[in-house]
Order: C-alpha cells, then sequence, then structure tokens
C-alpha cells in the first residue's frame, strides 16, 4: 500500500528563500583576473617557445655563416722567406712592436721573428697561442721555440683569415655567445651604465623607473630610461620597437616571467647574444662576438677594460656614438661608462685613470674583406649549395673551414691582373689537392665566369704527359718504352671521319728518328700521334683516367694532341701524381663544415690511391723537367726556376688557347689564357701562359733548394747511351747521353750505328762528321 505524503499544515507557511545577486565589482574583479591569467599564461608560452631554443643552444634564424682560410702551419724545413712571414703577419692584424709582444703581436730582432701568436678553433689543426721565437734563412724556417723558455717547438700556426660572410636575406651578422666568452669587465661595464641593481632586482626595477622619471622631469626631456637589462632583452626578442603602453605592461610581464624561469648568467648571457652595436654597411652587427670582431679584430675575452666601456656605451645610441664616424662622442660615452664603474667599484682610481688615458683602438682595418679570391668564394658557394638547403648554409650559420692560402691567393691575383688576355689560375697542394690558390678570371666584377672550375677548352700538348705516360708502361702485345726510344718524327696520313689527317709539327720541320725524350720536350707533334698509334687511344685514355681526367675523352688520335676539352681544375689535379710520389688525389675546397654549436656537418676525407709506381712518376717528372730545362719552356731561366721545376706548355689550334701546367716540391699550379669566345689570337702556351704561371711561383717563393730536389729511387737504373740510337754507348760514339730507365728496361745491345774499341775511338776523333742542328722550339 503505497504510502501517502503528509500534507503541509496551513497553519505552518512556505518560507521563500531569495538568492541575492553577487556585487558587480566582484564579477569585473574576477573578469579582469581572468583576462589578466590569460593574458599573463599566453605571454609566457610565447616567451618560452621563442627563448627555448637559444637556451638548449639550437640555431636560431640570422646566424652568420662564416668561410674561413686555411691556417698557415709552420715547422723547421718550411718553406718561407722573411718577406712572406711579414706579409702574412700583416694580413692578421698583428702589430709590429719593440717591446716584448702580446698576443697579436711580434717583434723583430737580428736572427728571429718573435710572435705571440693568437688562439683559435680549427676541426684538425691545433693552435699555439705562444710567444714563438720563428728563425728564417735561405728560405726555409730554421728553427722554432718558445720565445721566454727557448724550448723548441714542432709547431707554430698561424691563425686562419676570414675570407667571406654570409648574413642571409635579413644581413644579419651574428655568432653564437655562451656564458662563458663573456668577460667580467664586460659585465661590470654593462650593469655600472644600463642596470646597477640587475643581480637584486626580480626584472622590473621601480627604483630606477622613478629615479629615470624624475630626471627626465627636471631636464624637460627623456635623457634616461627605467628598463631593467631584461625588459631590454624582452624588447629586442619579443617585441616591437613601437612606444606604446600596451608594449611597456608585456615588457613588464616577460620580464618578470624570464627572472622566475632563468638564471641571471643565462639572461645576461641572451642580452650580448642579441643586442644591436651597429652597421657595416648594409649588415646588421648583432651580439658580443660580431661586436668585438667588428671594432676591435678581437673574441670578446681579449676585450680589455676600455674596451668594454666603449660597447657598453654604444648601446644607447649605436650610430650616434659610432667610434669610426663620430670619435669624440664615442670618446666622451666610454668615459662616463669607465666613471660609473669607478662608482659602482668595479674599478680603482689607478684603472679608471688609465683607461681614460687610453685610445679607442678600433681596427677599421678590422671590417674591410679581401677581394682577391671572389672566384673562390663563389666556387665554395657552389659546393655548399648542391649539399645543403639555402636555410641551413645562408640563415641558420656555418662555420666552413676551407684549403685556400690567402698569401698565395693574393700573388695568384696579381699575376693574373697583368695578363695580356683573360686569363685562370689555380694552384693545389699535390700532397693532398688542398686548393691553395683559384683566380677564374682577370676581373671578377666584369665577368663572374670561373675559368679554372667551369670552363672545358682544348689543352693542346698540355696533355701529351698522359701520351708519353702511357708509353712508359708496357701494353699488349708491346713492351714499355723508355726515354731513350727512337720515335718517328716524319708526316704520315690518317684517316679519320671524312677524310684524312696529316699532323704537322709548329715549326714544320721533322727530326725523322727522334728520342722520346726529345720529342716530349720539343713537343713534336708528328712523332706524338705516330706514338699514339703504335701504343692505341685506348691505352692513353685509361691512363688519363687513372690520374684524373673525368671530361669526356673522344678515343682518335687527335686525343694526343688536346683536341678534347677539359677543365683547368681537372688537369691540374691529374699532373699532381707527377709531382707527389704516384698519388691520385681529387682537389677539394672544403676542409669542414660545423655548425653554430661546434657539431660537425661534413669533413674531407682523403682516400689516395697510388697510380703510378716510383720509376715511372721519376721518369715523368725528369722528362718534364726536361721540357724546362732545353724545350718550350726554357724561357722559366729567366725567373730562375729552370732547376726544380718541371711542367709543359699548351697550345691550341691557331693560338686560341695558351696553357702551362708545372709543379716544384711545394706545389702544382696551371694556367690557363686565352678568350671566352675561341679566337685565333696568335698565343702560345710559352708566350701566354707560362710567364703568369713563373710571376706566381716566383713571387711565392719559387724553389729556393739547392740539388736535386726528386731523389732517384732504387727502382731506376742509368745507363750511358747514343741518343741516335738509343744502345749503349761505344767509343765510335759521338753523341753521348747518360739516361734513366725503369729497371728492366735499360738497353743491353750496344749502338748499331758506331764502331767499338779502339777503332771507334780514333774515327770519332778523327771524323769531320757534325752532330744534327736542332730546330727551334715553340
Amino acid at each position: 500500500m503505497a504510502r501517502r505524503k503528509p500534507r503541509r499544515s496551513k497553519s505552518s507557511p512556505r518560507r521563500s528563500i531569495k538568492k541575492r545577486p553577487a556585487p558587480r565589482w566582484l564579477w569585473a574583479f574576477a573578469s579582469g583576473l581572468g583576462f589578466f591569467a590569460a593574458g599573463a599564461l599566453s605571454l609566457a608560452i610565447y616567451a618560452e617557445k621563442r627563448i627555448a631554443p637559444l637556451l638548449d643552444g639550437a640555431s636560431r634564424p640570422h646566424y652568420t655563416t662564416r668561410v674561413l682560410s686555411s691556417p698557415v702551419r709552420l715547422r723547421p724545413g718550411t718553406p718561407i722567406s722573411a718577406k712572406e712571414l711579414k706579409h702574412r703577419l700583416k694580413r692578421l692584424n698583428y702589430k709590429r712592436v719593440e717591446a716584448p709582444p702580446n698576443e697579436g703581436e711580434y717583434r723583430r730582432t737580428s736572427d728571429a721573428f718573435i710572435v705571440n701568436l693568437r688562439d683559435f678553433d680549427h676541426p684538425f689543426v691545433r693552435s699555439t697561442p705562444n710567444a714563438a721565437a720563428i728563425e728564417i734563412h735561405h728560405g726555409r724556417v730554421q728553427s722554432l721555440r718558445l720565445a721566454d723558455e727557448n724550448i723548441p717547438l714542432i709547431e707554430a700556426v698561424l691563425e686562419p683569415e676570414l675570407l667571406y660572410e654570409l648574413s642571409g636575406s635579413n644581413r644579419v651578422r651574428r655568432t653564437p655567445l655562451a656564458a662563458g666568452d663573456i668577460p667580467a669587465t664586460m659585465t661590470q661595464a654593462l650593469i655600472a651604465i644600463e642596470d646597477r641593481r640587475f643581480f637584486s632586482h626580480s626584472g622590473i626595477d621601480p627604483r630606477g623607473i622613478a629615479r629615470a622619471a624624475w630626471r627626465n622631469l627636471r631636464s624637460h626631456r627623456i635623457t634616461e630610461g627605467g628598463s631593467t637589462l631584461t625588459q631590454q632583452l624582452a624588447k629586442n626578442l619579443f617585441l616591437t620597437p613601437e612606444r606604446s603602453f600596451s608594449r611597456k605592461i608585456k615588457e613588464a610581464f616577460i620580464a618578470v616571467y624570464l627572472e622566475a624561469r632563468y638564471s641571471k648568467s643565462e639572461i645576461l648571457r641572451l642580452y650580448l647574444d642579441s643586442v644591436y652595436f651597429g652597421q657595416k654597411g648594409p649588415v646588421s652587427i648583432v651580439g658580443l662576438h660580431e661586436a668585438a670582431r667588428h671594432f676591435f679584430a678581437l673574441t670578446p675575452h681579449e676585450l680589455s677594460v676600455p674596451q668594454c666601456a666603449l660597447l657598453a656605451g654604444l648601446l644607447r645610441s649605436p650610430s650616434g656614438y659610432n667610434p669610426f664616424r663620430h670619435p669624440k662622442r664615442a670618446h666622451k660615452r666610454r668615459s662616463e661608462v669607465i666613471t660609473a664603474m669607478h662608482r659602482e667599484g668595479f674599478l680603482s682610481p689607478t684603472q679608471t685613470r688609465l683607461a681614460r688615458e687610453a685610445p679607442l683602438g678600433v681596427t677599421r682595418s678590422a671590417h674591410i674583406t679581401p677581394r682577391d679570391a671572389d672566384h673562390f668564394l663563389a666556387y665554395i658557394q657552389r659546393a655548399l649549395a648542391s649539399r645543403y638547403s639555402d636555410e641551413a648554409w645562408m640563415t641558420r650559420g656555418m662555420t666552413v673551414h676551407t684549403t685556400l692560402d690567402p698569401w698565395l691567393q693574393e700573388q695568384a691575383s696579381k699575376a693574373v691582373a697583368g695578363a695580356k688576355h683573360e686569363a685562370a689560375l689555380i694552384a693545389l697542394d699535390p700532397r693532398t689537392g688542398a686548393i691553395r690558390a683559384l683566380v677564374g678570371g682577370r676581373k671578377f666584377a666584369e665577368s663572374a665566369f670561373d675559368r679554372a672550375t667551369q670552363a672545358r677548352r682544348q689543352p693542346g700538348s698540355a696533355f701529351k704527359p698522359f701520351v708519353y705516360g702511357a708509353a712508359l708502361r708496357s701494353g699488349p702485345n708491346r713492351a714499355a718504352m723508355t726515354p731513350a726510344t727512337l720515335l718517328s718524327d716524319t708526316t704520315r696520313a690518317y684517316r679519320i671521319a671524312g677524310g684524312t689527317w696529316v699532323p704537322r709539327n709548329y715549326s714544320r720541320s721533322y727530326q725523322g728518328p727522334v728520342p722520346l725524350r726529345e720529342a716530349l720536350a720539343r713537343s713534336l707533334n708528328a712523332a706524338t700521334v705516330n706514338l699514339a698509334a703504335e701504343i692505341g687511344p685506348k691505352a692513353i685514355i685509361e691512363y688519363a683516367r687513372e690520374l684524373g681526367i673525368r671530361s669526356p675523352l673522344r678515343p682518335t688520335l687527335g686525343l694526343a694532341l688536346g683536341a678534347s676539352e677539359v677543365s683547368l681544375l681537372e688537369i691540374t689535379g691529374a699532373y699532381a701524381p707527377f709531382a707527389n710520389g704516384g698519388y691520385r688525389v681529387e682537389p677539394f675546397g672544403v676542409e669542414a663544415a660545423l655548425d653554430t654549436r661546434g657539431s660537425v656537418l661534413e669533413f674531407h676525407h682523403r682516400q689516395p690511391r697510388v697510380v703510378l709506381n716510383p720509376a715511372e712518376v721519376y721518369l715523368m717528372t725528369d722528362l718534364l723537367r726536361e721540357v724546362v730545362r732545353t724545350g718550350t719552356a726554357r724561357s722559366l731561366a729567366r725567373w730562375g726556376l729552370a732547376q726544380n721545376a718541371a711542367g709543359k706548355t699548351g697550345t691550341s689550334n691557331d693560338g686560341k688557347d695558351a696553357w702551362f701546367i708545372g709543379y716544384t716540391p711545394r706545389i702544382v699550379a696551371g694556367v690557363w689564357s686565352g678568350s671566352d669566345i675561341p679566337t685565333a689570337l696568335g698565343i702560345t702556351g710559352a708566350s701566354a701562359a707560362l710567364p703568369i704561371w713563373a710571376k706566381f711561383v716566383k713571387t711565392t717563393g719559387g724553389p729556393a733548394s739547392q740539388g736535386d730536389v726528386w731523389p732517384k729511387p732504387e727502382s731506376v737504373r742509368t745507363a750511358t747511351i747514343d741518343p741516335n740510337s738509343g744502345g749503349i754507348a761505344s767509343a765510335g760514339c759521338r753523341e753521348r747521353r747518360t739516361e734513366i730507365f725503369a729497371a728492366g728496361t735499360e738497353p743491353t745491345t750496344p749502338c748499331p750505328l758506331h764502331s767499338r774499341g779502339p777503332w771507334g775511338w780514333l774515327k770519332r776523333m778523327f771524323s769531320s762528321e757534325k752532330p744534327a742542328p736542332k730546330n727551334s722550339y715553340r
């Protein structure tokens, strides 16, 4: 049975409870608090997203990519003259002094350079930041020692030069700054002039704001700001430069957040990493690293007290206090900072006086970029662009260590600039293939086309060493030839597509039987083509490929005279095995690339491959030295280079292209001269290319060695022969020559042209026969 609800008695009236609405001010307060919290949270999230990558060390946009030269390593025996060392020190902004040198200075004594070497970072070369005594005699380093302790040094290293900077589309020059990079004096100068209570406030300094307001009121103009360093950091990183109340509120909130989130040292590092110090033309100088280098050519830890004071003073108005444009204003502003540092107890009275008396010390040469390496830098940019995205190498920042030697590059540029026709030069380290100098044309401003690496032209007779090198090897059904092998220097008609071809000598005269050595030295075309017909184009192509020629080579007899086009870079690199002991090298310009954190992105991994045995190397070098001693390159004697240089001239049809590829124990270099549009200029390798090569090599300290710099290996034998027959010279031979042979290829039979014994001796003594006259060389 369902229970009934009890009825309410009529005598007990119902109570009606009426809810009162909340006061309006409470709703407004709650809403405002909510909006405030949401705004503060959004600002905190925004700041965290923007600043976290910086604190984690990740790259941020607009870091600078810096391209550096190779460091210069000096060891006992290194070829270098006193003049060259002095010039290298000048390029690096070393200052000559009479007192014991500080870092970045040097002193000359009667027998040595005392150089206080700078520290630097390189992935493969250790710096030697010591005062080194470098003694140079007869064009070589005689000894190295520590200047203070007279202890022998194994090596002294000159730091790399800055070649170029890529600042990205925003044109900002900036290098990441670590907390350990900031000198204490920079922190003191900054705090003294910008934020005295930096280490005690929490992002906002009410006392500083009140003080600034009072001073501005008294002077009836804005003379001082009340923003803390943390507020300035918030403005620099996250906000627009507009002047508004809302921006100041945001700035204050972000500053408080930053102070709660990060340490004072991190805030200070971020500030000095992102603050603007001025302009270098269209490029902004941002951060302490770049400011120290731009104004003083120093790293941050090398900055002195007055230099730190100058940089701290710049922050109020980088343009107004620019020491290059307004030295008096800059000096006055620096004095204000030094006074503030003294007031805060950072400097003693003596330190204050010395800092005020110090000159500004800005180094105008510190922000001048040399322009003689433009073609090389374009070559490096092409290499980077092929391996990295534009963002990676143009804005995110890289350090690229190259192989360039600035001293050699400068001399190469001068040599090419004096050429009558267009010209290009490339110089390699024969041991590694490292590009030490690259000039792609006389004037980069007029033509950025790189004739050293991008152009392909007919090398003419500069290709002949690959023909003769192939002949010194044995082949199918033929024995290896020797320098004494007789070739046929006679005209012969060869069938080619479309008719016949008769190779002609440059002099239009022919020798008949001629030793292989003389045929190469005198660049005899007929003898060379007849030799190519005997060994076959296939053997020549295989030999050229082994040494480094990559361009297409047509398997015709015209190949022997350089009819197939090649680049100057590849043919110069292909000569390197003759100079380095038989190792193939790949020419390269980038030694290593690092990101902004110092991690190695890439490095050149050398993989030398033996392509010539010691006997082949020695024979080819001696044959190419013959070209210099008696052949088409004998004019090198005018530059004093005849004894220790080897090489080959080259001329294409009608004198359109002139070449000289040559080497010394120190360097292998190639020169091309001609016209961009093939034109009959009537020039030759000896007249147009060789003088450029000679000026370059001679100016850079050419061979100064005494004696034979290419020692004869045990696998090479000598024999006295009659060059007219190639046989062992007998008593009746009027012409004799001591010739070299690979072991096992030396002649074993006597000369068949002349009698032996006493009768041969008598015939030689009383014969009226004269040696055949030699024709003119080209």
